[in-house]
């Protein structure tokens, strides 16, 4: 069974979630869930337009990855592109079909 968590010391902080995604992203810079775990954090941190440039990456890639549309959606919305992210939404409601 693994080793649970029993002190707040031992909680990952951001540094650390950098750190282990720098690796994972150094090592394959194409790895799409590495890309969208690093769009989803700066989007969470205010920082739309970066998560967007990800996300973009994202979608070169791979644009049936699931949920980038709807995560694409959300940074445009955060960046008062209305247009934009209502397309998203769109794609992203066509590729559930």
């Amino acid at each position: 069974m693994p080793a649970t968590r029993t002190s707040k010391a031992e909680v990952p902080t951001d540094q650390d979630f950098v750190r282990t995604l720098r690796g994972r992203l150094g090592k394959d810079p194409t790895d799409t869930d590495g890309l969208v775990a690093l769009g989803v954090w700066l989007l969470d941190r205010e920082e739309p337009d970066k998560a967007l440039e990800v996300f973009h990456r994202v979608t070169r890639r791979d644009p049936d990855y699931p949920g980038i549309w709807n995560l694409k959606a959300r940074a445009f919305e955060a960046l008062g592109d209305a247009k934009s992210a209502a397309m998203c939404r769109k794609r992203d409601a066509a590729s559930g079909e």
